[in-house]
């Protein structure tokens, strides 16, 4: 259709030219072809920017949705690698620039067609005007292909910086509480890193929309100086009349305009490009993180809907060495847990508690050792289903605003959750969603108890859930809220500091530099 679209328009410059070289009667047939070719122009045209459009939304909208896919579907690890800065900048920033690409593109190609077709009549015109004119316009690319390579290296780097500014940002807004408790920090965070960078960035930018500014005008010029040459050059070189000099001028006139469409339409469709080459590594960084492909439909374990026990055999992580933790070690761990006891896990910060939790629930996955449900081995094949039997509440959990995953909600037992939690005056349930979720951060956690127990699971993973409430709801917390999850068969293992508690749990497992130091009995 854009073929078409450029074609019509060319038709309007040739029926234009051919009539004005003879006003004394008005043609009725170059009349019925004028209005033929503009009608034309206009359908397809139409039609190409509204497909066009339609199809992009449609690539963009998939990818969206593949690449969220992916996300779900890789590995915590390999999350905590990529970033969220990275996948917030891909989606976020590109999906437009690929898109107002796309429809440049498409008037740039009729665009194209038209110029092809406009020279066309020009050999047919002068071959000396055509040969001319290609000698000048090839000795044009060349010069325009040059400068363009130095435009597209000037995105790259530009690109790249923006990747670093956003990584700061990232910090000061993830990081915004101790920033704002600590001016130098503050004060080095945004003089020597965001502002040397954004400047660098805007250096960059500028030096490379200099360069698409210069070859912008040098194309507009040329086209002047091939007019010019037509004008003043050609018929002193070759044997033209004044009256195909003058169907030569109008042709070059009427396609200076395609000609600037195309020109803009190129430094967009090299961002395009390298927009989709950030969506392309992206997906394949993800692809390569999936810890879901080499699920077995079949495995025994998709079927266990409790257990008896959980074993942790000979069982070590350590932190790759790119990490911040490269040289922190966890193991090895033997550790029995059996179904409906409490356990608690206490120790000093940074002695292995929160990991020890993430292998627990199979977020992160053992260099060695092994996990094992009753006789069944956990092992790639079925962590997807060793997943479903846990539900887990991390320090730093994030609570949905949903009870997604839940498709019959049992209102009665969540409005009691709600009572039982002492949440009823701060949010409800309505219309399939709590009315408010921006809470303190203990009712956040009390929140996220809620979601928890409401997903049924037979073992609870609770990190320092009980850490940011107060007196009175801490000890409601532990004497009453976990006996009656162990009364309902419900195992629980949780990460605490609360001594003072712990003639609640069935045993108190001690962490210290990556090893389990004591486990003993209690209730």
């Amino acid at each position: 259709m854009s073929t078409l679209a450029g074609a019509a328009n060319a038709m309007v410059v040739v029926i234009i030219n051919n009539v004005s070289q003879d006003f004394s009667q008005l043609n009725f047939r170059s009349v019925l072809m004028f209005a033929l070719c503009i009608l034309l122009y206009v359908v397809t045209k139409k039609y190409s920017l509204y497909e066009t459009a339609a199809t992009v939304r449609t690539a963009m909208y998939r990818s969206n949705i593949r690449i969220s896919d992916k996300i779900r579907r890789t590995s915590l690890m390999s999350l905590e690698t990529i970033g969220k800065t990275r996948i917030y900048t891909t989606m976020a920033e590109n999906t437009e620039i690929v898109y107002e690409a796309s429809r440049k593109m498409v008037n740039g190609l009729s665009s194209v067609v038209m110029i092809f077709f406009s020279f066309i009549y020009i050999a047919v015109l002068s071959m000396a005007a055509f040969w001319f004119s290609i000698a000048m316009i090839a000795s044009a690319i060349l010069i325009y292909i040059v400068n363009q390579k130095a435009i597209s290296e000037g995105l790259r780097s530009a690109a790249n910086k923006e990747g670093e500014y956003f990584n700061i940002l990232n910090h000061i807004i993830e990081g915004f509480k101790e920033i704002k408790m600590n001016v130098k920090k503050s004060e080095d965070l945004l003089r020597n890193y965001l502002d040397k960078i954004s400047l660098s960035t805007k250096d960059i930018k500028i030096g490379t929309e200099n360069k698409v500014i210069a070859n912008y005008i040098f194309i507009q010029i040329f086209f002047y100086i091939l007019l010019g040459s037509v004008v003043f050059v050609l018929p002193q070189t070759s044997v033209v009349t004044p009256s195909i000099v003058g169907q030569i001028t109008a042709v070059i006139l009427f396609i200076i305009g395609p000609l600037g469409n195309v020109v803009e339409a190129i430094p967009l469709i090299l961002k395009a490009n390298m927009s989709l080459e950030r969506f392309d590594n992206l997906e394949k960084l993800l692809e390569d993180s999936d810890d879901m492909k080499h699920t077995a439909a079949d495995s025994i374990l998709r079927h266990k809907k409790t257990f008896d026990t959980i074993t942790l055999k000979r069982v070590t992580f350590h932190y790759p060495e790119s990490s911040a933790k490269q040289s922190f070690t966890v193991g090895p761990i033997d550790l029995t847990i059996q179904r409906g006891e409490i356990i608690f896990i206490v120790g000093g910060n940074g002695s292995g508690k929160t990991t020890l939790l993430k292998l627990l629930t199979g977020l992160y996955y053992p260099q060695s050792g092994t996990i094992m449900v009753d006789d069944i081995a956990v092992n790639m094949s079925n962590y997807t289903y060793y997943r479903d039997l846990i539900s887990v509440i991390f320090t730093e959990s994030h609570v949905f605003d949903r009870l997604y995953g839940i498709d019959e909600v049992d209102e009665t037992k969540l409005n009691d959750l709600m009572n039982m939690m002492e949440l009823t005056e701060k949010t409800s349930y309505a219309e399939g969603k709590f009315t408010d979720i921006k809470l303190s951060t203990g009712q956040r956690k009390r929140l996220a108890l809620i979601e928890s127990i409401m997903e049924d699971r037979p073992a609870y993973i609770l990190d320092e859930v009980a850490a940011d409430q107060d007196p009175h709801f801490r000890r409601y917390f532990y004497e009453t809220i976990l006996k009656k999850m162990q009364n309902e068969g419900k195992t629980i293992i949780a990460a605490t500091h609360d001594d003072k508690y712990f003639y609640t749990a069935s045993r108190v497992l001690k962490m210290d530099y990556g090893k389990i130091t004591g486990d003993s009995h209690h209730g």
